[in-house]
């Protein structure tokens, strides 16, 4: 094991091994500019990145009439199928010039390449990332290198030292090589400045700023230090190319000073500890060989992956929300231009950003929906002749809908992209801003931000849908990549949602009189959901499309992993329908050998096993990913097996994921250890928050001795039911499962409860937290 425990950060991940592609680097980002480290000691890489920069393509940038053709592709999918009604839309938009277009890709701004000869061949190497800190480290005998990027001075920082003096370091920057974009970069004064101008248009702007107590001269493209001890460069990116910009005065250590007090703050909002024990100071490689090759899950892994995924988010949220690839990329041809995917990806990078007490990650997720509306109103004209907004599938730059055409990759109806066809993005998008409010009780926002959007959102719907025989008919309907039909489950259960949360919006509001009971006949003409035969809920809540369980996407279990409108108690029949069909999800996809590996679709099987208390299935899907590498050293995921597709949305979902089966909450109920699995039988969980206002200040529980303490403080006053489906557990003093508890406003509380046992011995406790000793009982 590692001899370099003592270097290890508490909260991140080493190696004691480069990089040798910029997938496997370490990472670090403050919301605006994203690093990746890389590469040998001897030619280490530093790239740039930022989270503005989507290279144009020149790509057209209009959609063609398409809402004269919405009723011939209806009845053509009524007399001649489905798939007939969606090839004459296509047809049709191909003859008014209309083909498939990809979104501007995300792209590396520049890479920095620092040569050390006389690394090559040196011992004693590491590299880590502290995730408190955001400070990245590599090191070997002859010298140590630093480097983060700062929230306060928004720029990165990287500092080259020795305790003896340096010879022969060589910094330049590496030519990128891509027709899309041509650099202009000037060296004067030890300082690089660059402008970086797009072929289609606009570009950015960079500059390396360059400090050393060694002498130096400029020769083929390199500035090459010599007898120095300490080397500091000062970067920074900026989307436009515009007017000079300065950096901040300091040193490295007195910017780090001011970084890690800002980026600690945000890292310790919550907490997990499973008591990993000294694992926690393994290589992020041998962590991952032990599942692989004894398949046990160590707490110590469960604590890393939830560690990074608040990571990733808190390093890439800042003047956007997370792409595709977080904010980092290595490549100016990233995978599906690692844009904004709204058909599961972005919604699962933004699964935490509630629960982790992450909430300022909402602020660039409004903005860029907000960003998005003219856009998105366009697509609605344009598409199918609505008003409202329509959200497309995919998104960079700018939110037209223009990613749909003739697209097919195999013989399967679920091989072929209906992506013109999608109409739940915007109505799922909403649920996020609806949630903000669920969480925080901030009225402002919900009337400012979220009633807006769901308000258009809900006009789209007003427009597209048709009435038939008294009830509301979706078609065409798209299930995400899985196929078209009518009814689909998951637009049906998407403006369910959205109009059940847009009436009590107003309603809280005292507002909008006038239009509530127009939505809410709209809710009672909805479509019924479906069963199949055997008892599960159908994808389609039609009789003429048979369904397709070997797929990655989750789309039908809408109102068990993301809505939550099924519960036992208030849906008994639909809910024992979805647990049907998430069983057969994982018979025919999950556990299915010859079927893809998606991360996407494996995170969002197992926030359905969190709701269904199914604790085993979460363990068998972490154990999937981390064994099968899906997830890298850095504990930053992949989009499938075999390291194949750097993606951060698993990342997103893990902290979520995992608290999820801990603690689950809706307004006014917490459940207790819903999916609690083996692996996480004892633990802490600090700084998680829950619907309702409501921050778990301490949550631990140790089910092998049959104890939990919940320390938490509600921002209002306010009745809360605390339950739990687990058998033994006793709640209040008539052993029952459910105990409704009064929590005043901004007072810690301290409730605990003990397991029964057949002697009839249990337990449980209330007292302010002020009246509480450190153990967290009664003095």
């Amino acid at each position: 094991m590692s001899g370099r425990s003592l270097q290890v950060p508490r909260h991140g991940t080493h190696s004691l091994t480069p990089a040798l592609t910029w997938q496997f680097g370490h990472m670090t980002g403050n919301g605006e500019m994203g690093v990746i480290q890389y590469g040998p000691p001897e030619k280490e890489r530093i790239v740039l990145s930022h989270a503005e920069l989507f290279m144009p393509l020149g790509s057209p940038n209009s959609i063609p009439d398409m809402a004269p053709y919405l009723e011939e592709a209806r009845r053509i999918s009524r007399s001649e199928g489905y798939r007939a009604g969606h090839d004459y839309f296509i047809r049709k938009g191909e003859e008014l010039g209309h083909t498939i277009i990809s979104t501007d890709p995300f792209h590396p701004a520049l890479t920095l390449v620092i040569e050390q000869e006389e690394a090559s061949g040196a011992g004693d190497y590491s590299r880590s990332v502290n995730y408190a800190t955001g400070e990245i480290t590599s090191r070997c005998e002859t010298f140590t290198h630093q480097l983060f990027a700062s929230r306060p001075d928004g720029c990165v920082i990287l500092r080259i030292s020795s305790s003896h003096p340096l010879q022969n370091v060589r910094l330049s920057i590496e030519e990128a090589g891509h027709p899309g974009v041509k650099a202009d970069v000037q060296f004067k004064g030890e300082t690089w400045d660059g402008i970086h101008s797009y072929t289609h248009g606009g570009g950015y702007r960079s500059k390396i700023e360059t400090t050393h107590n060694g002498e130096a001269r400029f020769a083929d493209g390199c500035l090459i230090i010599n007898g120095a001890t300490t080397i500091e460069l000062k970067m920074r990116v900026a989307p436009k190319i515009g007017s000079d910009f300065l950096f901040s005065s300091g040193s490295y250590a007195e910017c780090f000073e001011r970084h890690q007090k800002e980026h600690k703050e945000l890292f310790y909002k919550a907490s997990l500890d499973l008591s990993g024990g000294e694992r926690r100071s393994w290589t992020g490689e041998e962590l991952l060989k032990e599942i692989k090759e004894k398949g046990v899950l160590h707490p110590a892994l469960i604590e890393k992956c939830y560690d990074a995924g608040r990571y990733m988010f808190l390093c890439s949220a800042g003047s956007r929300p997370p792409n595709l690839q977080g904010i980092w990329t290595g490549t100016f041809d990233p995978p599906w231009s690692s844009d904004y995917t709204m058909d599961s990806n972005l919604q699962l990078a933004m699964a935490s950003v509630f629960s982790a007490n992450m909430l300022h990650g909402m602020e660039p997720y409004t903005r860029l929906l907000e960003s998005y509306m003219d856009d998105f109103r366009y697509n609605a004209r344009r598409m199918f002749g609505c008003r409202g907004i329509l959200s497309g599938v995919c998104a960079s730059s700018g939110g037209r809908h223009t990613h749909w055409g003739d697209s097919s990759w195999g013989d399967r109806e679920c091989d072929t992209f209906f992506g013109a066809f999608w109409t739940c993005g915007a109505g799922w998008l909403a649920h996020w801003l609806f949630d903000y409010y669920q969480y925080t009780g901030d009225l402002e926002y919900l009337r400012d931000h979220a009633l807006p959007f769901m308000r258009e959102a809900a006009l789209f719907y007003e427009d597209f849908l048709i009435e038939e025989d008294g009830k509301l008919l979706f078609l065409p309907s798209y299930s995400a990549e899985n196929g078209i039909a009518a009814n689909s489950t998951m637009d049906i259960a998407v403006v369910r949602e959205l109009l059940t949360n847009l009436i009590r919006a107003h309603t809280l509001l005292e507002t909008g009189e006038e239009d509530i009971p127009r939505w809410q006949k709209m809710l009672e003409k909805l479509p019924s959901y479906e069963l199949t035969e055997d008892g599960a809920l159908k994808e389609w809540a039609v009789a003429d499309h048979e369904e397709n369980d070997n797929h990655r996407h989750f789309s039908h279990l809408y109102p068990l992993f993301q809505s939550y409108e099924f519960t036992p108690e208030k849906t008994p029949v639909l809910w024992k329908a979805a647990e049907k069909a998430y069983q057969n999800k994982l018979k025919h996809w999950l556990y299915n050998p010859d079927t893809d590996t998606s991360s996407h679709g494996r995170m969002h099987a197992a926030l359905c096993a969190a709701r269904l208390g199914d604790g085993k299935t979460i363990v068998n899907i972490m154990k999937m990913m981390l064994s099968g590498g899906a997830v890298y050293p850095s504990f930053m995921t992949a989009h499938f097996e075999n390291h194949h597709v750097f993606n951060v949305d698993a990342n997103g979902a893990f902290p979520e994921l995992v608290q999820n089966t801990a603690l689950f909450s809706l307004p006014g109920r917490i459940e207790l250890l819903p999916a609690l699995p083996v692996e996480m039988s004892k633990g802490i969980l600090r700084g998680m928050l829950c619907r309702g206002g409501l921050t778990v200040l301490r949550f631990n529980w140790n089910v092998p001795a049959g104890i939990m303490q919940l320390v938490i403080k509600s921002k209002t006053e306010q009745d809360v039911v605390f339950f739990t489906r687990q058998p033994g557990w006793s709640l209040n003093e008539e052993e029952g499962t459910e105990w409704m508890q009064t929590l005043p406003a901004e007072e810690p509380i301290q409730l605990e409860w003990r397991r029964s046992y057949a002697n009839g011995r249990n337990a449980w406790k209330c007292a302010p937290e002020c009246e509480l000793d450190h153990k967290g009982s009664k003095p």
